[in-house]
């Protein structure tokens, strides 16, 4: 009895178990990019997203093992951004905590530097940002198509037309 009370137990927790376990296939929309002056924002799903940020679930979804380096690689060079910039800022503090310790050159030397390392850092940032986009859309397939049709239909003739696909 005891042996199958065990057996129809393990076979309902097996049964119970096995609902769950369908994989589902997740569709990816198209992120496209507007430019308002020297700020880029991002729509995705008809939504309005400031921050390339706010992109990381997305991203990250396609199982892209490209786009997931290149977005990686993209936010470890913002987190050296950070750290360059409180490098200055933690010598500017210093040198007017203690007056005097630090010149002005190598103050203002710091200064530029970091100013000058996180530009180029920020624009570096920004490729990888883009060649993630880039392959991301590009696994879409919902890419914007212009294309110019010429066709022919019976005794009415040959038809010419520019079509444009684009998903809104």
């Amino acid at each position: 009895m005891k042996i199958k009370s065990l057996i129809l137990l393990v076979f309902c927790c097996a049964s119970i178990n096995l609902l769950a376990q369908q994989t589902t296939e997740e569709k990816l929309y198209r992120i496209d990019q507007i430019q308002q002056g020297f700020f880029t924002k991002f729509v995705y799903k008809k939504q309005v997203i400031d921050s390339p940020f706010a992109l990381q679930i997305p991203l990250l979804e396609a199982n892209d093992p490209e786009v997931s380096f290149e977005f990686n690689k993209f936010k470890q060079q913002r987190k050296w951004m950070n750290w360059i910039s409180r490098v200055g800022l933690g010598l500017t503090i210093y040198s007017w905590i203690k007056p005097g310790q630090v010149t002005d050159e190598i103050r203002y030397a710091t200064i530029g530097a970091t100013t000058l390392v996180n530009i180029y850092v920020g624009l570096v940032s920004m490729q990888h940002f883009e060649r993630a986009l880039t392959k991301y859309n590009s696994l879409t397939g919902e890419a914007p198509q212009l294309s110019f049709e010429l066709k022919t239909s019976g005794a009415q003739g040959t038809t010419m037309g520019l079509n444009w696909k684009y998903n809104f």
